[in-house]
């Protein structure tokens, strides 16, 4: 009996290392995947503001050759 008690205690250990193991590997790729989410963000917010100043430029320029 204590055999099995004994393979089954490397096991048990074995399979709680691999756990602790992935765990730490789930916990890395959650911080990249937050890192990234932060960079499509800012991404985002940069194409809208050059989106913003391009429409602005053929709407300046038909107001200042409408004033003109």
């Amino acid at each position: 009996m204590t055999e099995t008690n004994g393979d089954w205690y490397a096991h048990k250990k074995l399979v709680m290392s691999e756990l602790d193991r992935i765990s730490d590997k789930i916990g890395g790729l959650e911080k990249k995947i937050d890192m990234l989410r932060s960079d499509v963000i800012m991404l985002k917010i940069k194409s809208g503001v050059w989106g913003l100043i391009a429409g602005l430029i053929p709407v300046t320029i038909a107001i200042a050759a409408k004033a003109l």
